[in-house]
């Protein structure tokens, strides 16, 4: 009949209703099919785009995560506010600002060292205290933030060291060129003589990174056990203060885990 005709298209099939007749019906359909359900289009509406709101903000099933990595070269790890990226890993990275001076991405699954973190939040609070009679100093050095793989041992990490230095520090200036400055970080930090460690060098570059220059170096330890670690050191001056970021695995393991070390030196940078 004519009511049979007017549902099939040309050559005897069926019309293929468009992607909104599809989801939403005939108009009206939509609209009777929410007040058989005691809702309305509003309310429809509303629930469900804070349920996808929720599902977003609290990355549920990942979804968030996934759809953050589709952004190329990791970059959407620098799209978010930085408190969020703890909670949206993006492609397996999450990323970290330290002392608004610098920063860095590590793989999700590490864990930050809680005793560094205490061991930063007392000092604070002693300095504080100690003020008010009169002004201390502050020790030189003072590690700022670690992170490593959960259950680890201090075989597997990456951390950064912040040290006083005169405020007409630099780089170039005090240290010399990348090669000279590794040299020397080696002799006289890493493995000096009396200590019974030996260290060589791999490489040492400079880079312009965030805000300023960097210099890194690749260089393996042997210990006085025989155990080899194999680190990259990332440094740079600021305000009086010199940065330096170190991560490190043993030697049998840098082929299978070096690459992605790697990345988290390659990371750090002035903020």
């Amino acid at each position: 009949g004519a009511a049979g005709e007017s549902a099939k298209g040309e050559g005897g099939r069926e019309d293929t209703p468009d992607p909104l007749t599809y989801v939403f019906g005939k108009p009206g359909e939509f609209d009777r099919d929410l007040a058989m359900m005691g809702t309305s289009r509003r309310r429809f509406f509303t629930i469900n785009i804070v349920a996808l709101l929720f599902a977003l903000g609290g990355n549920f099933l990942g979804v968030t995560s996934r759809l953050l990595s589709l952004v190329p070269d990791r970059q959407a790890l620098y799209l978010l506010p930085v408190e969020l990226t703890l909670f949206y890993p993006i492609n397996g990275w999450k990323r970290y600002v330290g002392d608004g001076a610098y920063e860095l991405i590590y793989p999700m699954e590490w864990l930050q060292d809680q005793a560094v973190t205490f061991a930063n939040t007392a000092k604070g609070s002693e300095d504080r205290v100690l003020a008010m009679p009169r002004k201390r100093a502050s020790p030189g050095v003072q590690t700022s933030v670690a992170f490593g793989p959960p259950q680890g041992d201090s075989s597997e990490n990456v951390s950064v060291v912040r040290s006083k230095v005169p405020s007409s520090f630099s780089l170039r200036d005090t240290l010399g060129v990348p090669q000279d400055a590794a040299q020397r970080l080696l002799d006289t930090a890493i493995a000096p003589k009396a200590s019974g460690k030996e260290a060589t060098l791999i490489r040492a570059v400079a880079e312009e990174r965030g805000k300023g220059e960097v210099y890194e170096f690749e260089y393996v330890v042997r210990l006085k056990s025989g155990k080899q670690l194999h680190n990259v050191c990332a440094i740079f001056a600021r305000d009086g203060v010199l940065y330096s970021l170190t991560v490190l695995c043993r030697e049998d393991e840098w082929e299978q885990k070096g690459a992605r070390l790697s990345e988290v030196a390659r990371s750090f940078r002035m903020v």
